[in-house]
């Protein structure tokens, strides 16, 4: 009569043993998907950088059109003087802010990837931990069926 018990004890610990490989692989994909997901924002972080690059150049050619009609209509040479010094400032300016925002971009897209690495090492931690617990669950119940 005894021999009932252990064999449904077995059986729940096979069924137990199945529902934490699932939820390992539940775990496992859910990291991934979340790494993912951050791949995908530091993607979005680089071409929104590109995007902004390719504004400030635009905005730096109106300026320096504009620049050069003002001084073309006053009649000054903008090849000396102080509308050189204007020009190579505003073009001074062009590259802090492109300076600027590639190292805000790689900080992000470095955040991001980071963050992807995170998360898939918390998958994976959550998917050994259903694992360990239930080998320990396993044998605890094993072992009072001992005793």
């Amino acid at each position: 009569m005894q021999m009932i018990p252990a064999l449904m004890g077995l059986a729940a610990m096979a069924a137990s043993r199945k529902a934490a490989g699932q939820a390992a692989i539940a775990h496992k994909q859910s990291g991934e998907d979340e790494a993912r997901a951050y791949k995908e924002q530091a993607e979005s972080a680089e071409s929104a950088a590109k995007d902004r690059e390719l504004i400030r150049l635009q905005d730096l050619r109106r300026v320096r059109a504009s620049q050069r009609a003002y001084w073309a209509a006053a009649g000054i040479d903008p090849t000396t003087g102080s509308p050189s010094v204007i020009a190579s400032r505003s073009y001074d300016i062009f590259q802090l802010d492109q300076g600027a925002d590639l190292i805000n971009t790689r900080q992000q897209i470095r955040s991001f990837n980071n963050s992807a690495d995170a998360a898939i090492r918390m998958g994976n931690i959550k998917a050994k931990h259903s694992i360990l617990s239930n080998r320990a669950s396993s044998l605890s119940a094993m072992s009072s069926w001992i005793q």
